[in-house]
């Protein structure tokens, strides 16, 4: 089974996205940190709002491929 890092993102009404990406079961805090950056930067680019108005949800590593909801692997 493929390991990957989750997070969600969104901002205000408009819809969340679940973002994830390969790395491992304990990626690195650089790694972690790039891919937190990467998913807020493309959810405020696709929603077409600031970065600074995406909410961060938790972040997951360790994690199976996300289901339900928009789901986006970056």
């Amino acid at each position: 089974m493929p390991v990957y890092m989750t997070q969600k993102m969104s901002s205000g009404v408009l819809k969340p996205i679940t973002y994830y990406r390969g790395g491992g079961a304990h990626p690195s805090h650089v790694v972690s940190s790039k891919f937190t950056t990467d998913a807020k930067n493309d959810y405020a680019a696709t929603r077409g709002v600031a970065v600074g108005a995406v909410d961060e949800g938790t972040y997951k590593s360790g994690q199976g491929v996300p289901t339900g909801g928009e789901c986006k692997k970056i």
